[in-house]
C-alpha cells in the first residue's frame, strides 16, 4: 500500500470519526463536518508533513480550523455591526426646512472632493473633532485647516446660477477651491 491515494483513504476511514466527534464538541453538528472536511483537504496537500500516528496532527489542524473560522465569524459579525451603525447614522436625516439638498446629493457632493478637503470634512462631521484637534491629526497648522475646512463648506453648496446644466459630477481639485 505504497500509493497516496490509498494510504489517504484508510486514514480517513480511521481518523475521520475521531476528528468528527471533537469539531462536534467545539462548533457543533451543524459546521463539524465542513471542519472535518477542510482538516482532511489540508492533509491531503500537506501529506509530506503528517507524522504517523496521524491523529495528533489531524487534531491540531482541526482546532485551528476552528480558530480560523470562529475568527472570520467575529470579523463578519464586526463588519456586519459596522455597516448598520455607519447605515443608521448616514440615514438619520434632519427634518428641518433648512435642509437643502438631499442626502444623496450631499454624497454625491461630499464624493467630488478631494481627499484632503473631504477628510476635512469628516474629521469635523463625521468624527467629533474640533478644528485643533483635526489639525493634529492632519498635522497641519488650525489656520491651514480652517482653510481647508472653509473651502471644503463651501464645495459642499449647492450651485448658485439656476442656469446650469451641468450635471455631470466632477472630481473637485483643490486649486479650485482656493
Amino acid at each position: 500500500m505504497n500509493d497516496p491515494q490509498e494510504r489517504f483513504t484508510e486514514m480517513w476511514h480511521a481518523e475521520a470519526p475521531h476528528v468528527l466527534a471533537f469539531a462536534r464538541r467545539h462548533v457543533g453538528v451543524e459546521a463539524a463536518h465542513d471542519v472535518v472536511a477542510e482538516t482532511f483537504m489540508i492533509a491531503w496537500r500537506r501529506w509530506d508533513d503528517i507524522s504517523a500516528p496521524p491523529i495528533a496532527w489531524l487534531l491540531v489542524t482541526a482546532r485551528k480550523v476552528i480558530q480560523n473560522r470562529a475568527r472570520a465569524t467575529r470579523r463578519s459579525r464586526a463588519l456586519t455591526e459596522r455597516i448598520a451603525l455607519l447605515d443608521g447614522v448616514a440615514s438619520h436625516a434632519t427634518a428641518t426646512a433648512e435642509a437643502a439638498i438631499t442626502r444623496r446629493e450631499a454624497l454625491e457632493r461630499l464624493a467630488r472632493l478631494d481627499d484632503q478637503h473631504r477628510e476635512a470634512l469628516l474629521l469635523v462631521s463625521w468624527d467629533g473633532l474640533t478644528n485643533d484637534q483635526a489639525a493634529t491629526v492632519l498635522g497641519i497648522k488650525p489656520a491651514a485647516f480652517r482653510r481647508r475646512l472653509s473651502r471644503a463648506r463651501a464645495a459642499l453648496e449647492p450651485p448658485r446660477t439656476s442656469g446650469s446644466t451641468d450635471s455631470d459630477p466632477q472630481h473637485i481639485p483643490a486649486q479650485e477651491l482656493s
